[in-house]
């Protein structure tokens, strides 16, 4: 088999503008915000993101700006191509994963994304059980190798 271009990449974000990439980290950051407290798992997770998504120094420092006062979301959604809206779709519900609990304000924003980028409340509540997924896979892979984290004996 021969793979050529863009199909080597990891992660469709890559195949996106950096514009749009960059307004999928915007996302993050409100998102993350949304609960009204950012907390130190979520502000590695952009980051990470960031750097997976491949952002230039200059797009990720307005991003880290935004951590002290979050953007509206309809400002962000607005310009962002469907692939772009559905793609934060999908790491907005993993990074509000990350404290363990989805709050009303977060749902609220992963429900609005959701709407913006033409999928159904079926299809967000099939990612977010991908979501739930994901931590049982990641868990299972820590016991394998035993090394689990704290908190992994309530995921299995």
């Amino acid at each position: 088999m021969t793979f050529q271009g863009d199909s080597l990449l990891p992660d469709a974000a890559l195949a996106l503008a950096e514009e749009q990439r960059r307004k999928i980290a915007c996302t993050l950051v409100l998102v993350a915000a949304a609960d009204g407290a950012l907390v130190r798992e979520e502000i590695s997770a952009i980051e990470s993101a960031m750097g997976a998504m491949m952002l230039h120094p200059e797009s990720r420092e307005e991003v880290r700006q935004l951590l002290t006062q979050p953007p509206e979301l309809d400002s962000i959604l607005d310009g962002m191509e469907v692939s772009a809206i559905r793609i934060a779709l999908r790491d907005c519900a993993l990074l509000s994963s990350v404290d363990g609990d989805y709050d009303d304000a977060e749902l609220w924003a992963l429900r609005r994304i959701a709407d913006a980028g033409g999928l159904t409340e079926k299809e967000l509540s099939e990612i977010l059980e991908w979501v739930s997924d994901s931590w049982k896979l990641g868990s299972k892979g820590r016991s394998i190798i035993a090394l689990p984290i704290p908190g992994d004996e309530n995921i299995v």
